[in-house]
């Protein structure tokens, strides 16, 4: 007897209707777009002009030339990478935590952590179903009703506090300890830096540390640690009034005052 399979995507309950929106389709990542603040979401002029209201981007082809161009994709996926960078926190020389010095353009594409940052997007999407803020959600807006935009300083709470929990969840601290005591310098940018310049005095007294990549950390043996769930497996299903689009940002407020340095 064949083993049944359970839903691989978003399931959202209508009147007399079920949708599933598959995790690999481009209007899978509309709901971290309607929760990007204006100062984002106009990076691509096409996408801030998407309707407010998500009515018909979500039940026609009307917009789909929108969102189903690359660039759409690359907005969203760099811009909660950035900002989920902005809440990394790494060891100074005490053993304390702080966030990662400097600017992240300042580090390679290519360093784990900076591809981590990426890496974390799924499960950011996959906290927003949890936690009020997925299709659910956006299915339930009346047509003419529009989302309303996050503020700078909204979106940076939701973002620290999501980053946050996945980190938690997942138990990445002990791998993000290991790869920043690990860098090299290829880690850097080859344009100089005062963050690169302090690594290189380091780097020159102690050259222990080896370079270790995000893929090696993820199927290393010890997968108790640094095992890397898939999100898909974790799904839940949330129903609420479209007004809650930022009361999660707002309710869930850390200790520490949080806001994102934006870059242009």
């Amino acid at each position: 007897m064949d083993k049944q399979k359970g839903p691989t995507g978003f399931i959202v309950v209508l009147p007399g209707e079920v949708i599933e929106i598959p995790q690999d389709s481009d209007k899978s990542w509309l709901t971290l777009f309607y929760s990007l603040p204006r100062e984002l979401a106009e990076k691509w002029k096409p996408a801030y002009d998407l309707p407010r209201c998500p009515y018909e981007v979500l039940r026609t082809d009307k917009y789909d030339h929108i969102v189903c161009d690359d660039m759409f994709k690359l907005l969203v996926w760099d811009c909660y990478a950035w900002s989920a960078w902005q809440f990394f926190q790494v060891k100074d020389r005490k053993g304390n935590y702080r966030d990662i010095p400097g600017n992240w353009t300042q580090y390679a594409g290519y360093f784990p952590l900076w591809r981590l940052s990426y890496s974390i997007i799924p499960y950011i999407r996959m906290k927003f179903e949890q936690n009020r803020l997925g299709f659910q959600n956006l299915y339930n807006i009346p047509q003419g009703v529009e989302v309303p935009w996050l503020t700078y300083q909204q979106f940076s709470n939701l973002i620290g506090n999501v980053t946050d929990m996945v980190i938690a969840e997942q138990n990445w601290q002990p791998m993000i300890d290991t790869i920043w005591e690990n860098r090299t310098v290829e880690d850097y940018e080859t344009t100089s830096s005062t963050v690169k310049t302090d690594f290189m005095r380091k780097w020159h007294h102690n050259r222990s540390g080896k370079p270790i990549s995000l893929d090696e950390m993820m199927e290393s043996e010890d997968g108790d640690i640094f095992d890397v769930a898939d999100p898909r497996g974790e799904f839940e299903n949330s129903v609420i009034s479209e007004m809650q689009i930022a009361s999660f940002s707002e309710s869930t407020i850390t200790e520490k005052d949080r806001e994102i340095r934006f870059v242009s």
